[in-house]
Parts: structure tokens; sequence; C-alpha cells
């Protein structure tokens, strides 16, 4: 394994919040957030900006990840962006296609496309989607998106969608043969499935550390299984990040980490969001256990010991870090804080 260990690691900010509600002003201050730290960030050494899509929910207001990342595009004009992830059930393949296709060309070529199945029932129904079919149209969805992008002329017949007339997605991708796609592999299936199809790995933010680590190693065995060439192949972790000592902030950084989960938790357990709110506990309703879990899965402490476990990764063949360091209601001046520490004493050995 110690071949498949890259040199560096790159680090990109990953942006997911609850939102204080469902108005237009909360939306409109979290936008604000967001392109803000885009701005920063692309002076301050980071790789990219990634943006997750949820629907109907306080969970995230995120629900046109592409409209969000365009915006980021054009404000900060050297760093990558991209998706993590695109619920691809959702999605019609053929208007995917258009919208990353031009998204890529605007960009520059700083497109990275993440794709996963979606776990929240209720985004599924207001689709019209069943969550039963979501791995089989998860990975048509992904073959006619790829067609499309890096085939002119295509059509296709599947289970799902259909094209019968010859289609060639205009603009043209601006990388080739299309824009690096990240598949959110967790599962035997889903590992196998991305081996085979050439795409990149992520992991999501809510496994452990001994999971991810053991998880890393099982996709690179598969990989050597089906001699791919380790360098061919990338795998990208989200991870909760707190940079600081202070220990009061250190427990409000564990107490929104796990608020963060609990919400994600019963919205996958089939909560409905009544009038758009999520169904987040109140920080007196999180359990000693829900705490407890969220203290293993946040990367916390000073800028040595986030900067060692950020680096460990890199043993298991990891060589995308994509940092989380806005969660819950975690407040926007300690956050800012942690990131600008990072900045300064992580990044920079990181990606040494």
């Amino acid at each position: 394994m110690s071949g498949a260990a890259p040199a560096t690691l790159r680090v990109g900010i990953g942006f997911l919040n609850l939102a204080p509600s469902p108005e237009r002003a909360d939306a409109e201050a979290l936008f604000t957030e967001l392109f803000e730290d885009a701005v920063w960030a692309d002076g301050a050494g980071f790789d990219g900006l990634w943006v997750t899509e949820h629907h109907f929910s306080t969970y995230s207001l995120t629900s046109s990840p592409l409209l969000l990342l365009a915006q980021v595009a054009a404000l900060a004009p050297r760093l990558r962006i991209g998706t993590s992830v695109l619920v691809l059930p959702l999605w019609d393949p053929v208007r995917l296609a258009c919208d990353v296709s031009t998204l890529d060309v605007l960009s520059g070529g700083r497109l990275d496309v993440g794709i996963g199945r979606g776990y929240q029932p209720h985004e599924f129904r207001v689709f019209g989607r069943e969550p039963d079919d979501s791995r089989a149209r998860f990975e048509e969805t992904a073959l006619v998106l790829r067609k499309l992008l890096s085939e002119r002329d295509a059509s296709f017949a599947g289970a799902f969608h259909r094209i019968d007339a010859p289609a060639t997605v205009l603009p043209r991708v601006a990388q080739r043969p299309h824009p690096p796609v990240w598949a959110a592999a967790l599962s035997p299936d889903s590992v196998a499935f991305a081996v085979r199809e050439g795409f990149h790995f992520m992991v999501n933010a809510a496994m452990p550390e001994p999971a991810v680590l053991d998880h890393c190693r099982a996709v690179r065995r598969s990989l050597a299984a089906a001699e791919v060439p380790a360098a061919d192949r990338e795998i990208a972790v989200n991870r909760f990040v707190y940079v600081g000592t202070d220990p009061a902030t250190r427990r409000l950084a564990v107490r929104e980490v796990a608020r963060q989960l609990a919400t994600s938790r019963a919205l996958a357990e089939g909560g409905v969001p009544l009038g758009g709110a999520a169904p987040y506990p109140r920080a007196e309703e999180l359990s000693e256990e829900e705490l407890a879990a969220a203290e293993g899965l946040l990367v916390a402490g000073s800028a040595d010991e986030v900067t060692r476990r950020l680096a460990r990764l890199t043993e298991v063949g990891v060589s995308y870090a994509i940092a989380g360091f806005r969660f819950g209601r975690f407040p926007s001046q300690a956050a800012r804080e942690s990131m600008r520490v990072f900045a300064e004493d992580c990044l920079p050995r990181l990606s040494a």
C-alpha cells in the first residue's frame, strides 16, 4: 500500500449549513457566506470549493448547486469547483449534461462532478422517484451523463432513460473527454461500479476515521484486483474540521456536528420537513451517545493535531480532503477563524 499513497494532500472547502429558517433572507445570508468563503479561499491556497445538493428543507439551501457554483467560478478564478454530491436519481441526464457542459466551459475547465444515490425519502417522493430504484437509476443516469459529455451523436436505451435521436450536447465540455467524476462509493456494489466505470471515489463525513482508513484500503485492493494503476484513481474524503484550542468553542463544534448528523438521520429515516423546516434537534435534546459520535467524527485541535490527522489519510491512498468548517449552526465568526488558522498553519504542510 505504501506505493499507492500520494505525496501530498489537496484540500478543498465543503459548504453545508443548517439554515435558521426557510425564508429568503436566510438563504441570501448563507449564499453571501458561501461567496465570501470562495473569494477568500481563492487566495488562501485551497484547491477547490464543493457544494452539496439537497431539496425542500433547511438541512441545506443548496437545491441548485450548479447555479451556485457558476457564481463561485466567476468570483474565484483560481479555484476548482465541485459537487459533493449531485443526487443522480433525481435528475434527467440530458438536462444535467447540458448544465454540466455549460458550467465546465464557463469555469474554464475547473469543474469536478461528484455524484451519489441520495438518501432522503422525502426528496425522492417530491420528484416522483422510488427510493428502492435508487441504485439502478443512479448507475444508468451516470452512464448516460458520461456518454453525453464525451460523445457526439449519442443515443441510449435503458430502463429509465431513452435518447431516440442523435444527441450532441453543446457547448462541448472544456475538459476532455469529460470533467472528472467522483462517485460516493461506500458499499461493495458502489465501489465495484466506480472501479469498472473509471470514476474517482468520495467518502462522506459521517464515516468514523477508523472506518475511513479501512474503506480506503478496501478501495485500493479493489483497484489492484482490477489491475487499475493506483495513480489513475483518486479518493476524496469529507471531514468536519475545527482548528482551535479553546475548550468551549470545541464543545460547541462537537454539538453542531451532532446536530447536523441528527438532522440528516431524521431525514434519512423518512422525516418530513413541514414548511421547509428540517427536523433538527435542540441542543438539550442531543444525547451523550450522539455527542460522543460527533466527537469522533470531528477533526479538531491545534494546527499540529489537525495536520497530523489529515496527513494520515495519505497513508491509505487518499489524495483529496474536503474540509467542512461550517456545519450545523456553528457560528460564522468561529468557522472563519478556524479556516484562517488552517490556511496559515495546516495547508502549507499538507501540500508540501
